[in-house]
């Protein structure tokens, strides 16, 4: 069994598990809180709602609060990712005066979009970047729920108001920092959701991507100046010299190292 449970303190009420195992380790139980899930290999089961369930790799597994059932793997091993996040955050998170209804469906079709942005969360939920998650959190959310339980489309947001070239400016300034999505939406007074879907409208990318684009930018020219590969990475804020150069790639297509070999 390798099983792991992901926690951040800045992000109450919200868990992601990584099960990988064999078997049937969990008896009998329920959450508080809403369950979005994905199997990502073999085949899960459980028992919920008077009936036995087998979900293949590629499925999803959506729960509401408080429902009693079992988890087992139907395959010799069985590997999944889910999202625990407690009610009472919800009304904070999606900013919405009429909450989801919940979830009808426990394994409803999909085109593959909620998993997929549950495996984006997972992957900043590692790297622990604060804007990075939170930005992924909240679209996560947002889809799941307007998708599979019942939330409505939300609303254009509210006039500009010169918020998000406020918010450009303070990207630019603090590049380098540690931001949180909720402490930025504090500062300028919009909710976290407005702000991304606002600054996505003026500048097409979320904050946390243009913020990882200023980031780069810096890397690039320090790089032609001669700069360390193993200093950059702490010092433009990146989790770790795994992350800075995946990150370099994405946004260059070419590593740290071999874009230096070239503009030498």
């Amino acid at each position: 069994m390798n099983n792991r449970l992901l926690v951040r303190s800045w992000l109450p009420g919200v868990e992601l598990f990584h099960a990988d195992f064999s078997g049937q380790p969990f008896g009998r139980h329920s959450h508080d809180a809403f369950a979005i899930g994905a199997i990502l290999h073999g085949v899960g089961g459980y028992q919920c709602r008077g009936a036995r369930h087998a979900l293949p790799a590629g499925t999803l597994s959506l729960m509401n609060p408080e429902e009693p059932h079992t988890g087992y793997a139907e395959s010799p091993r069985l590997v999944y990712r889910m999202l625990y996040v407690e009610e009472s955050r919800l009304p904070r998170l999606l900013g919405r005066k009429r909450l989801p209804r919940g979830f009808a469906e426990l394994n409803p079709r999909d085109d593959g979009a909620v998993a997929t942005a549950l495996g984006r969360l997972a992957a900043e939920f590692e790297r622990g970047d604060a804007l990075a998650v939170e930005s992924e959190l909240l679209g996560l959310l947002e889809l799941v729920f307007s998708r599979h339980g019942g939330l409505r489309e939300a609303g254009p947001a509210p006039r500009d108001g010169g918020v998000t070239e406020r918010l450009r400016d303070y990207l630019e300034a603090h590049y380098r920092e540690a931001l949180s999505l909720e402490a930025l939406a504090a500062q300028l007074q919009r909710h976290p959701r407005h702000l991304i879907e606002a600054f996505r409208r003026a500048y097409g990318v979320p904050p946390h991507t243009y913020l990882l684009q200023r980031r780069i930018a810096e890397a690039k020219r320090r790089l032609l100046a001669g700069a360390r590969l193993a200093d950059l990475a702490v010092e433009l804020g990146f989790y770790d010299q795994a992350h800075f150069s995946s990150t370099f790639r994405r946004f260059t297509g070419v590593t740290p190292g071999h874009y230096r070999r070239g503009g030498a």
